[in-house]
C-alpha cells in the first residue's frame, strides 16, 4: 500500500476537530469528500497490485471482509435515506452524503489499519489530536484568554471547548479518544516476573517507554474532560469505564496484576488527584444543582417521540427536525429556543429515519459491540484484548451520553464513532500472525 494513502488518512484523523470539530457544512463535505477520495485510491491500489501479481482474486483485509455484514447495514440506512429524498425530503440529500462519507471512512479504517504497525500509528495520531484539544482548552480557561480555532469564543466562557464549538461535544469526543487510550495502556500493560533485580529493571524499562508519555497525556485528557463541565460527559466516561473495566476484568482470561492495578488508578487517580485540582467539584455542583424546571430536554424528547408516532416506519426525513419540531412543540417548552436537534441522537435518529432504520443502525452497533466482548474474551493477543476493550467503552459512553446530547450530529464526534466501531471489528478479526490479509473470497483463518 503506498505510503501517501496512510499519511493522508492519519492527517484526516488529526485534522477533524480542529476546525470547530468540522460542524459546518463544509466540514461534512470536505471530510466526506476525502475519505471517498481516498477509498477509492486505495481500492485502486489494491486493483494494480492484483494484476501485478497475478492473483486469481482481490485481496482484502479479513477484518473487512468479515465486517461486510456491518457495512451492509450502513449502506441499508443510506438506501432508506435515498428513498426519502426521493420522497421530496429535500434536507435528506445532504444526510445522504453525511452518511455516505461515513460509510467510506468505516470502510477506509479496516482496509488501511491491517496490521500492529498502522493500528498504533493511528491510535497515537488521535491521541495526540485528542491531547491537543483537552490542553488547548484547559489552558485557555487557565489563562483567560478564551480562544477557540483563531477566533474569540462567544460562549462556554469559562469551560474548556477546545477547538469545538460546544464543551458537550469536545466531552464526547474526549470520551472516545480515552477509551482508545485506556485500551492502548492495557494492551501494553507489563507483566512483571523474577527477582526484585528484575522487577525493578522491568519498571525502569516502563519508566523510559511510550505508555509514560501516553499515560501523562490521557491524564491531561481527563484534565481536559472535566474542565468542560460538561455533567453527562462527565458522568458517561466514569460510568463506561466502570462497565467496560468490570466486563474487561470479568472475560480477559490472560490478564495481569497490572491491569486490575490500571483500571483502579484510573478511577481513583483521575478523580482524586486531578479533578482536586482542576474542579471535579464544581462538576458534582452542576449535578446537584441540576432542576427539571430549568431544563427543557425532557420535554423535548417527549415531543420528538410524539414524532416518531406520527411516521413510525420512515419518519419525519433525514435533516429534517428543525422543519418538523416546531409543529410538535408543547408548551411546556419554555426555554426560547430554535430546536436544530432534540438533544437526544437515539430520538432524534428514530423520529427522522423511522424505526426501520433506527434498527438496522441499531443491530450494527450492537454486532460490534459483541464482537468487542468476544475479541476480550476469545483474543490471545493483547493489543486485540485492548482494542476490544476501547470499542466497548466508546460505545457505552456515547450512548450514555447522546441520551441528553447531539454528539453524533458533530462530524468530528461522528466520524470518531465510527472509527471506534472499525477499531472493535479490526479488534475481533485481525489475524494475531504477520500477515494481515485475508482473500476477497473471504477464506477463513484462525483468528485467535
Amino acid at each position: 500500500m503506498p505510503r501517501y494513502l496512510i499519511t493522508s488518512y492519519l492527517a484526516l484523523l488529526f485534522c477533524l476537530p480542529l476546525p470547530f470539530a468540522s460542524v459546518y457544512t463544509w466540514g461534512w463535505a470536505f471530510f466526506g469528500g476525502c475519505s471517498f477520495v481516498l477509498l477509492a485510491l486505495v481500492l485502486l491500489a489494491k486493483v494494480k497490485a492484483q494484476l501485478v501479481s497475478k492473483a486469481p482474486s482481490l485481496e482484502l483485509p479479513t477484518a473487512f471482509v468479515r465486517s461486510i455484514p456491518v457495512l451492509i447495514l450502513l449502506m441499508a440506512v443510506q438506501l432508506i435515506v435515498f428513498l426519502q429524498w426521493l420522497l421530496g425530503s429535500y434536507d435528506a440529500f445532504q444526510d445522504l452524503l453525511q452518511g455516505l462519507g461515513l460509510c467510506a471512512f468505516f470502510a477506509l479504517t479496516l482496509l488501511l489499519l491491517t496490521d500492529k504497525t498502522s493500528i498504533e500509528r493511528a491510535i497515537w495520531v488521535v491521541i495526540i489530536a485528542a491531547g491537543f484539544q483537552a490542553l488547548y482548552g484547559s489552558l485557555m480557561v487557565m489563562t483567560g484568554l478564551e480562544w477557540s480555532f483563531f477566533a474569540e469564543k462567544w460562549a462556554y466562557l469559562g469551560k474548556a471547548t477546545g477547538t469545538f464549538v460546544n464543551r458537550n461535544h469536545l466531552a464526547g469526543y474526549l470520551e472516545m479518544t480515552l477509551a482508545l487510550g485506556i485500551g492502548f495502556l492495557l494492551a501494553s500493560s507489563t507483566r512483571y516476573s523474577g527477582d526484585w533485580q528484575q522487577r525493578l529493571r522491568q519498571f525502569i524499562e516502563v519508566l523510559l517507554s511510550p505508555k509514560v508519555v501516553m499515560r501523562l497525556t490521557l491524564g491531561i485528557m481527563v484534565i481536559g474532560l472535566v474542565m468542560t463541565r460538561s455533567r453527562m460527559g462527565n458522568t458517561a466516561f466514569f460510568a463506561s469505564l466502570m462497565i467496560a473495566g468490570g466486563l474487561a476484568l470479568l472475560l480477559m482470561k490472560n490478564k495481569s496484576r497490572s491491569t486490575t492495578i490500571l483500571l483502579s488508578s484510573l478511577l481513583i487517580i483521575d478523580i482524586a488527584i486531578v479533578g482536586t485540582f482542576f474542579g471535579v467539584e464544581k462538576v458534582a455542583e452542576r449535578l446537584q444543582s441540576s432542576s427539571i424546571n430549568k431544563e427543557s430536554r425532557d420535554e423535548v424528547s417527549r415531543d420528538t417521540f410524539n414524532m416518531w408516532l406520527d411516521n413510525p416506519l420512515l419518519g419525519t426525513g433525514a435533516g429534517s427536525y428543525k422543519y418538523a419540531y416546531p409543529s410538535y412543540k408543547s408548551d411546556d417548552v419554555t426555554i426560547f429556543r430554535i430546536y436544530d436537534y432534540a438533544h437526544n441522537d437515539h430520538l432524534q435518529f428514530l423520529a427522522e429515519f423511522g424505526a426501520i432504520a433506527f434498527l438496522l443502525l441499531a443491530i450494527a452497533v450492537a454486532l460490534v459491540f459483541y464482537w468487542s466482548l468476544q475479541a476480550m474474551r476469545l483474543r490471545q493477543r493483547s493489543l486485540n484484548q485492548g482494542l476490544g476493550f476501547a470499542s466497548c467503552m466508546a460505545i457505552i459512553a456515547i450512548m450514555i451520553h447522546s441520551t441528553v446530547d447531539f454528539n453524533l450530529q458533530i462530524p468530528a464526534n461522528a466520524f470518531m464513532f465510527v472509527f471506534m466501531l472499525a477499531m472493535g471489528c479490526i479488534a475481533r478479526w485481525t489475524p494475531s500472525g504477520s500477515r494481515s490479509s485475508g482473500s476477497g473470497s473471504g477464506r477463513r483463518r484462525r483468528s485467535k
